[in-house]
This record gives structure tokens, C-alpha cells and sequence, in this order.
């Protein structure tokens, strides 16, 4: 096969590789003003990966070597398969939060949006960018309104003796503040003569669980509070 080496492209494959940084620079953009670890550059280069592999895929079959046999959903296939090492990396475990899960979602929806651009679905890649970005901008105002459960943990440290009265006044102070107690757990170390308590706690937005902490605190016998 002689070798030929030629600066200019098709306009329609320009176009596409064009398109693919505009729309994954919308979504990236977003992220990227929301302080998120894979912003503006990581989108703009997933989704004009994913593009230029299937474009570069149809032209080889079409103008170099006919006799190749291509698939281009099996390429579809492997880009979105391959595209996971960048969603987990996005994915942050901080104590009890789980950061990040949006941001991968993201990142697996521009390398989808690459593939469709490079097969040439141009009104289906930008419904699907204008229909991302409006969850992504507008719906975080949805969320505010939603009444959603949260779950998280609570680690108190109390002496030994007066264990029941102690654990009474705690109970009686995570359930007025609007706290439900789904499991518990302790330890007693009879060295320190303490006992370790941890429970699960479910509440909705808006609890003030700073206060509670603070007035679990400052009882009587109580050693230690974390959560």
C-alpha cells in the first residue's frame, strides 16, 4: 500500500470533530463552574475521542481498505466500555458521602454523544446535549424541593457508669431534633470504662444535625461525639 500523507480532511468529517468539542465543552463547562474533578478539557477529549475513532473507523473502511470488515456499533461498544476508568476516577467516597456519581454520568454520556456525532446523528446529538444540560443546570433547583431521605452515622462516646440515663438523654435528643434512629451498635471497654455507641440515622433536608451534635455534647458523661 503506498503511503500518502495529505493535510486536508473531508469538510463533513471537520464538521464533526467540530461539533464534538462544542457539545462536549457545554457539559464539560458546567461541571468545570461547579468545581467538579473532571471538568471542561476531560469532556471536550472524551467526546472528541469517541468521535474521532468511529469517523477515523469509516473512512479507513471506505478509502483505504474497503475489504476491512467494520462494525461501527461494536466500536460504539468498546468506547463506552473503555470510557469507565474515567467515570470511576470521577467517583469520591468522603466519610459517608459519595461525591462525583454526576460527573461520571456525564463523562459516560459525551462519550456516547461522540459516537453519535461521529456517525453523523447531528439533531439527536444536540436534543441530548440541550436535554443534559437543562437537568444538569435547571433540576438542581428540582432537588431543593424534593423531600429526600438522607442516611448517616453517629459515634458517641459516654462513661460507663449511668450508661441508661446517659443513652436515654441521647436518644431523647436525636429524635427532637427531627433525627430517626434506624440501627445501633456499641462496645464497652471496661478498661476506660466507656462505651462506644453508633447508630444509623435517617433525616431530610434541612436537619440541623451541627446542633444536635453540639447538644449531645455537652451532657453529662458524654466523652466524645462524631458524625
Amino acid at each position: 500500500m503506498d503511503f500518502e500523507f495529505n493535510w486536508l480532511i473531508e469538510s463533513s468529517v471537520l464538521f464533526r470533530l467540530i461539533l464534538a468539542v462544542l457539545l462536549g465543552g457545554v457539559i464539560g463547562m458546567e461541571r468545570e463552574m461547579h468545581g467538579r474533578p473532571a471538568g471542561f478539557r476531560t469532556h471536550i477529549v472524551v467526546c472528541l475521542g469517541a468521535a474521532m475513532l468511529i469517523v477515523g473507523s469509516e473512512y479507513y473502511h471506505d478509502h483505504i481498505d474497503p475489504e476491512t470488515v467494520f462494525d461501527p456499533n461494536r466500536m460504539g461498544a468498546g468506547i463506552i466500555t473503555g470510557i469507565g476508568f474515567l467515570g470511576a476516577g470521577a467517583i469520591m467516597r468522603e466519610e459517608n458521602m459519595v461525591r462525583g456519581l454526576t460527573t461520571a454520568g456525564c463523562i459516560w454520556f459525551v462519550a456516547g454523544l461522540g459516537i453519535i456525532i461521529g456517525k453523523g446523528l447531528f439533531p439527536l446529538a444536540l436534543w441530548g446535549t440541550l436535554l443534559v444540560f437543562i437537568m444538569l443546570v435547571f433540576f438542581r433547583y428540582v432537588e431543593n424541593w424534593m423531600s429526600v431521605e438522607n442516611y448517616g452515622e453517629l459515634s458517641i462516646r459516654m462513661n460507663l457508669e449511668n450508661y441508661e440515663r446517659i443513652k436515654g438523654e441521647c436518644t431523647e435528643i436525636i429524635r427532637d431534633s427531627g433525627f430517626l434512629i434506624q440501627e445501633s451498635r456499641y462496645r464497652i471497654d471496661r478498661v476506660n470504662q466507656d462505651v462506644q455507641l453508633s447508630y444509623v440515622l435517617t433525616y431530610s433536608k434541612g436537619k440541623d444535625r451541627e446542633g444536635m451534635i453540639m447538644a449531645l455534647s455537652g451532657l453529662e458523661g458524654i466523652r466524645e461525639v462524631s458524625g
